[in-house]
């Protein structure tokens, strides 16, 4: 089973053109995206996260139930108020975000809620981990210390999905991406990302660097320029983007991510050794493979308003009709 452990959020997204800016909104947050993507192409999904017992909580509620997401009641109908982010759209269709966060149900997750929930899954193998909730606390703390005490400890893939806008403290924030990182098998990041955490880097050496330094698959996602992976033996294998209509690219590296991890999940890349969950070794056919098939379907979710991921039939026939 594939485990999502972070936020959801309700986005409400300006419409262009219009005196006085109105929304539309849309359930979303990394966390609920990807967990969002990977179940649409029928693969096994948990999310491990706080929502809240308001109105847009029940909203994101409905969305996992429709999605086939299953998640833990009780923790999912926390006191606290919900996550809400505000996005306008420039020309091209990428999102500029504010967010309304302070003392919100995701943020307020335990560590010991956390391995509760993880405990009740003795299938779970992998979990992805990231965004909002990893870079704020105490949710931050509190999912890294889940993730170091909880045994056997799952494979973890990392999407740190940076939000400077929210980041009072960046040395206190990138002192704990280094530290998932350590824990992360995999970590798929936008070049801006990249940026971010390693100022002033060559972004493709600096992803090489890390891919065989820490013993690490690194994605590294180029935009317009498709993607790259960079495995732990030093090798490289590159995607350009397939090139359809962009609507916005809202959810595009969530549906990415969860194409990823169910294409890998799918052709059980996610072993184990006795109890411990390990990931098999990638051939680079594989990875080329995978590259392919989440470029499709981000390239099928920015062709739609929000994040809206395909399912498994809506990836294929794209593929089949290049």
């Amino acid at each position: 089973m594939i485990g999502i452990m972070g936020e959801a959020l309700i986005d409400f997204i300006a419409k262009a053109g219009e005196e006085t800016v109105s929304f539309d909104s849309f359930v979303g947050g990394c966390a609920l995206n990807a967990a969002t993507a990977a179940a649409l192409q029928d693969a096994p999904v948990g999310f491990i996260g706080k929502i809240s017992r308001d109105m847009f909580g029940l909203r994101m509620l409905e969305h996992l139930v429709e999605n086939r997401v299953m998640f833990d009641p009780l923790l999912c109908s926390a006191p606290e108020s919900s996550l809400l982010a505000f996005a306008s759209l420039d020309e091209h269709g990428s999102a500029s975000y504010a967010f309304y966060l302070d003392g919100s149900a995701p943020l307020s997750v335990t560590a010991e809620e956390l391995i509760a929930v993880m405990g009740e899954h003795t299938d779970l193998r992998v979990v992805h981990i990231g965004s909002l909730a990893l870079s704020l606390e105490p949710s931050s703390s509190a999912i890294l210390s889940a993730l170091r005490s909880f045994k056997p400890r799952p494979i973890i893939f990392l999407d740190p999905n940076v939000r400077p806008a929210v980041i009072a403290d960046r040395d206190a924030f990138t002192a704990r991406m280094e530290e998932a990182i350590d824990l992360a098998s995999i970590m798929k990041l936008s070049d801006e990302d990249l940026s971010y955490l390693y100022p002033g880097c060559d972004i493709h050496a600096k992803a090489a660097q890390l891919a065989q330094q820490r013993t690490l698959h690194v994605i590294l996602t180029l935009g317009r320029d498709g993607a790259r992976w960079y495995t732990p033996e030093g090798d490289v294998r590159s995607q350009s983007i397939i090139d359809l209509p962009v609507i916005d690219t809202v959810g595009a590296g969530d549906t990415f991510s969860g194409s990823i991890l169910t294409f890998l999940h799918d052709r059980d890349c996610f072993g184990t050794d006795g109890e411990e969950p390990v990931m098999r070794a990638l051939s680079l056919t594989l990875i080329e493979e995978a590259l392919v098939w989440a470029s499709a379907a981000s390239a099928i979710n920015c062709s739609r308003k929000g994040c809206s991921p395909p399912t498994k039939e809506e990836v294929a026939a794209l593929l089949a009709s290049l």
